[in-house]
């Protein structure tokens, strides 16, 4: 059944409200199993090096919390539904038969002993993010009673997900806001993100000091008395876009909410952008703020990690460029092949790397490296 534009609204409204505040996840889980007809529904995320560790969030919504718990004591490896969406890319909605026939789901140990016990049949999942460093998906279910999903229902998670990618974004740049400092507004200047709040208007309410220095060197991206602007006319009509967007979902008023682009530059890789909607955020501003801008400059990320790398960890020039390969997730033929370097030349680099570094193997490097300080300036020249 289509998704009216009433319904779209609201379930938008409660997504990004939870997005600012996790206690919301379970209202807008139960919005959206109404709407899907699910019976049950669950989100879980997970990200390495958020404050001083891993961060992990989940909630769920008519799901046993005994259940909840015998699923992380024991069964959750043993779930066939999780390890094989875990090997699908990202964005994807997938239904629990799409994963599993469910002949074979029925045959296997996670059902038997705990899924059938507690009403899960059918499942519908929704995979925002899916890499070695962060997931996040919205799980959706139905029990014996009711049918599988059907196309309809995927329609309505392929509809949502991007926002929900979206949310999910700016909730893992909140919860790192809050992680790395008490006071939230004191926190904005320690990230190595930008970040500008906006008014219902568009007006430029707020900059911490990474968007500050980034918008100051008046290449690409520019901050006007109007509000924030691209030099190139067709960036800047959908910035503006974006940012009317999110102010009107802020409102409640829209069914859109901003977007991610990319802002050209004269010097160095384009900017990358993520406008959103702004709810219950404890930024002290003289009006209500209506969206909330992210700027990542590629190349400020790469240039600070790579000093760090040398300074702190005495690591080559080479040997940064493999330890940020490696940080991304890439394998070491991946890497041989874009340095062109013969793959045991990369295992070698790998193995001085890790000892460098103090980490046993490419996991805990990837935990280093996502915990690496990255301030505003640290990237300078």
């Amino acid at each position: 059944m289509p998704l009216g534009e009433q319904t779209l609204s609201k379930l938008l409204n409660s997504l990004y409200d939870a997005a600012a505040d996790p206690t919301q996840w379970s209202f807008f889980l139960q919005q959206l199993a109404h709407t899907t007809g699910a019976h049950s529904a669950s989100i879980g995320m997970y990200q390495e090096g958020t404050g001083n560790g891993s961060y992990t969030a989940s909630s769920s919504w008519q799901l046993d919390p005994e259940s909840t718990r015998l699923y992380q004591d024991y069964y959750g490896p043993l779930d066939i539904w999780a390890v094989r969406a875990r090997s699908r890319p990202s964005s994807l909605v997938l239904t629990s038969e799409s994963l599993c026939p469910q002949s074979e789901f029925r045959t296997s140990e996670i059902y038997n002993d705990l899924m059938s016990r507690y009403g899960i049949e059918h499942g519908l999942f929704g995979m925002a993010e899916n890499s070695q460093s962060r997931l996040a998906a919205v799980s959706l279910y139905r029990d014996a009673s009711g049918s599988e999903f059907q196309a309809s229902d995927v329609k309505v998670l392929e509809l949502l997900s991007p926002h929900i990618r979206r949310a999910f974004k700016l909730h893992f740049q909140l919860s790192e806001l809050k992680a790395h400092a008490a006071g939230f507004s004191a926190a904005l200047d320690m990230l190595s993100t930008g970040v500008i709040a906006l008014g219902g208007n568009g007006e430029i309410l707020l900059m911490n000091r990474t968007a500050s220095a980034l918008v100051g060197k008046n290449d690409g991206l520019l901050a006007t008395a109007q509000g924030l602007r691209a030099e190139h006319s067709d960036e800047s009509t959908q910035l503006a876009r974006f940012v009317r967007e999110a102010v009107l979902a802020t409102e409640g008023k829209g069914i859109c909410a901003g977007g991610m682009l990319s802002i050209s530059r004269k010097k160095g890789p384009p900017l990358e952008v993520l406008v959103s909607p702004a709810h219950k955020l404890p930024i002290e501003v003289t009006r209500p703020i209506g969206a909330l801008v992210f700027i990542s400059d590629p190349e400020q990320i790469s240039r600070t990690t790579h000093d760090f790398l040398r300074a702190v960890f005495g690591l080559t020039p080479a040997e940064c460029r493999v330890a940020l390969l490696l940080g991304d997730g890439k394998s070491a033929r991946e890497i041989a092949e874009l340095l062109a370097l013969s793959p045991n030349t990369v295992k070698s680099q790998a193995s001085t790397i890790y000892a460098k570094t103090g980490t046993s193997g490419h996991v805990q490097l990837v935990r280093l490296l996502l915990r690496l300080p990255g301030s505003s300036s640290s990237g300078t020249t």
